[in-house]
């Protein structure tokens, strides 16, 4: 029996172990030499003058939000087509999310709906750099000036992604980054803000922090803090991930790339975009979709797959589908979320993955999918 393929699976060597040790010994694990360093590095990663690492990718949207005076009364374009941990921090900033629809090739936010649902009250919008791939920042940026909004890219998935304008995380107020175990930065959990503005990054270390900025010793007076720290533990982690990255990408793009070559005959499947020049998708996983005539098969696909070894998962549900947030919130009409949404699948994508694994998970997918939808439309 071959072991399971994990969806994700974070690398590391005696580096990242000699890190936590220099962390352990030094008996600063909160707000030290380590943090400082890995939030210069991550604001240079992006082109930017300031860091604020915090203990997730949500906490950071959140509080760039906060930071930007953006809450109740206030209205957030955001993709429905995402992970629900960029709604989640609309919500819990006190705002509301509009839920505006996606490209029907790229998955990111279409200007164009995103353009149809600016209302009296909209302040912000929060485009979603989905899968690794960039989001259309410069059309956005359009959008904004035209209606005076804030920009927060959630770039939670996407480290290390680029276009022709420049690295993801360049081109916003603010940008939000994460390193959960399956992001190509991954230091077991954390976030991490950057942006340009002095007054917004001091206001963003208070807000993590009970409302105190220990660098200056000033204190928010309009709402309370959170504790949302980045450990000494993760932000030395983050340095040593943060100094493999183009490794990191480099190998999942090789990996996509025998993807795309075991799968592109399959007239079933729907795979990614290929990536536009100029551009580099920082892989998250590998997204792909089932064509609509085999949609109904798609959680049957997935639970063969599960059963026979293969990590997998939907990758994403539309959030206003989800039981929590269904009928809350505004929205324009959403037929390429609700499309993908029955369609989509999401299979592994790491550093540790060989051709050979590769191999395994297309044989196994093209296996069963000849098993549950045998006819091509």
């Amino acid at each position: 029996m071959h072991p399971e393929v994990p969806l994700a699976c974070p690398q590391f060597d005696e580096a990242e172990a000699a890190a936590l040790s220099a962390v352990l010994h030094s008996r600063r694990w909160s707000f030290g030499p380590a943090l400082t360093r890995f939030e210069r590095e991550m604001a240079q990663l992006c082109g930017r003058r300031h860091g604020v690492g915090v203990n997730s990718g949500t906490a950071a949207l959140q509080i760039a939000l906060e930071a930007l005076g953006i809450g109740p009364g206030d209205e957030v374009l955001v993709p429905a087509f995402t992970f629900v941990g960029s709604v989640n921090a609309i919500v819990r900033a006190g705002a509301e999310p509009v839920l505006v629809d996606v490209d029907p090739l790229s998955l990111n936010i279409d200007p164009a709906s995103a353009a149809a649902a600016v209302g009296p009250r909209t302040r912000a919008v929060l485009p979603v750099h989905l899968f690794g791939r960039p989001a259309p920042m410069a059309a956005l940026g359009e959008l904004a000036s035209r209606h005076r909004l804030r920009i927060v890219e959630d770039a939670c998935e996407a480290a290390g992604a680029r276009d022709a304008a420049g690295p993801v995380g360049s081109g916003a107020d603010v940008a939000c980054f994460a390193f959960y175990p399956n992001k190509p930065v991954a230091v077991g959990e954390g976030g991490m803000l950057v942006m340009d503005d002095p007054d917004l990054a001091r206001r963003a270390r208070q807000l993590r922090n009970q409302g105190i900025d220990p660098e200056s010793g000033s204190r928010l007076e309009d709402r309370p803090g959170l504790s949302a720290r980045l450990s000494e533990w993760h932000a030395a982690l983050g340095s040593v991930q943060l100094a493999r990255l183009e490794q990191a990408l480099a190998r999942r793009a090789e990996l996509a790339t025998l993807y795309r070559r075991h799968l592109a005959a399959d007239a079933r499947i729907e795979l990614p975009a290929p990536e536009p020049p100029g551009q580099r998708i920082a892989w998250f996983t590998f997204p792909l979709r089932l064509v609509a005539a085999h949609a109904d098969g798609r959680d049957a696909l997935l639970s063969a797959l599960r059963a026979a070894g293969i990590a997998c998962g939907t990758y994403f549900t539309p959030v206003h589908w989800l039981p929590y947030h269904r009928g809350r919130y505004r929205q324009v009409p959403l037929p390429v979320s609700e499309d993908v949404g029955r369609r989509c699948l999401a299979l592994p994508l790491h550093g540790e993955m060989d051709a050979q694994t590769v191999d395994r998970v297309c044989t196994t997918l093209l296996r069963l999918l000849d098993r549950l939808c045998p006819s091509a439309p």
